[in-house]
């Protein structure tokens, strides 16, 4: 629906976000169907394959490691991916503590401080926030 850069980075750059969204969905130990809905929908926003989609959604079985995903991206998306983090692990209505200490690993290695990170958590809950008015607008 809204583009930004990701979608001219890397098919290898693009998987490596994707699965930083799986580990991110899967660290509590559950995935429920809006996590697994919003991680369908960025996947889609950066045109990754559908069958490259495949792949990606077997990790959620078996997660990748957040270490080897940092050292394999392009450093100027972990910004992109620690925006996008927060929103999957916000989307179910609560921020878990892995998932927490997960976005902080991505924080730290985007070296975004904790004002910045604040907003980003913010920005999350207007989205959120702007998205449920449209069902009461709705009456839904």
């Amino acid at each position: 629906m809204f583009t930004d850069p990701l979608g001219d980075c890397s098919p290898n750059d693009k998987i490596i976000y994707a699965s930083i969204l799986v580990l991110i969905a899967s660290a509590d130990g559950e995935l429920v169907r809006e996590e697994f809905c919003a991680i369908e929908a960025l996947m889609g926003r950066i045109l990754i394959h559908p069958e490259v989609r495949v792949d990606i959604r077997n990790l959620l079985t078996d997660p990748p490691d957040m270490d080897e995903l940092l050292i394999a991206i392009d450093p100027s998306l972990i910004k992109f991916a620690l925006r996008d983090a927060a929103l999957v692990a916000a989307i179910d209505g609560e921020y878990d503590e892995t998932e927490l200490e997960l976005i902080n690993q991505l924080a730290s290695a985007a070296e975004v401080d904790d004002e910045t990170l604040k907003e980003i958590f913010d920005w999350v809950n207007s989205g959120l926030i702007w998205h449920n008015q449209s069902l009461a607008i709705l009456e839904l």
